[in-house]
């Protein structure tokens, strides 16, 4: 997937196709090879790739600072030339386990923040 600068203040990001849905993970955006960005989803009941996609498309045609999304994409406007494009790649993580009596899961801000100082030299966001 991709998203792609088509004019000044506007990016298109695409639906993620019902195929391509994941409850929980994490996502990066790679720019010329590097990761410009690393962030995670599906903490919420409702919350996955495609519903936090979902927000970048709106603010992508909208650049208006409502919510954490219109700087990401504020940031993509101001660096990507129109035509240009950043690849989205999406990672699953496992599911919850129970075990023991317990159900355990895999942290997401944990493994968000060892994606971002493996790639600290890169981002453009934090």
């Amino acid at each position: 997937m991709y998203i792609t600068k088509i004019e000044e203040g506007k990016l298109e990001v695409p639906p993620v196709p019902k195929e391509n849905i994941i409850k929980r993970g994490l996502y990066t955006l790679v720019y010329k090879g590097k990761v410009i960005k690393v962030g995670c989803f599906g903490e919420g009941v409702f919350s996955n790739n495609k519903t936090r996609f979902s927000s970048y498309r709106n603010m992508g045609m909208n650049l208006v600072p409502v919510n954490g999304s219109y700087k990401t994409m504020k940031v993509l406007n101001e660096n990507l030339k129109v035509g240009e494009k950043v690849e989205v790649i999406f990672k699953k993580l496992p599911t919850d386990v129970y075990m023991d009596g317990f159900w355990w899961k895999v942290d997401l801000y944990r493994e968000e923040d060892e994606l971002k100082k493996e790639f600290k030299d890169s981002l453009w966001l934090t």
